[in-house]
């Protein structure tokens, strides 16, 4: 399942998303924003969509359901403006074993920096 929202990412609520009656393992990843950035104070980030991000992201949830053996993968991108320890983005999955729910968010999150449909403006102090 995929999700781009313009509204906070529930931590409470996501759990219940997933399927995970033959799962295992459970993990999530959750990208927050940091206070700083190449020793600059963040104030915010802005992220915009920039073409077909909802293809995008369904692309990289098929991908990452051929590759890894998973029962279930739950991605969520926010966009708009978010504040310093808001969430930015989040990759879950279900799984039998830690190995494939490990493997699959980290690789989740390694395309989720490099996706070509959304730009990130940084907001610094000063």
């Amino acid at each position: 399942m995929i999700e781009i929202t313009n509204r906070d990412i529930d931590p409470k609520n996501v759990f219940d998303l997933l399927k995970k009656e033959s799962s295992g393992s459970i993990v999530f990843h959750y990208a927050v924003v940091r206070a700083k950035e190449s020793g600059k104070k963040t104030l915010s980030l802005n992220f915009k969509v920039k073409g077909d991000l909802e293809g995008e992201m369904m692309d990289l949830e098929r991908d990452l359901r051929k590759k890894w053996p998973v029962e279930d993968v739950l991605l969520i991108r926010r966009i708009g403006e978010l504040a310093v320890g808001n969430i930015i983005s989040l990759a879950a999955a279900s799984a039998q074993h830690r190995n494939a729910a490990f493997g699959l968010c980290q690789e989740a999150i390694d395309r989720f920096k490099k996706m070509h449909h959304i730009h990130k403006d940084e907001i610094f102090e000063d």
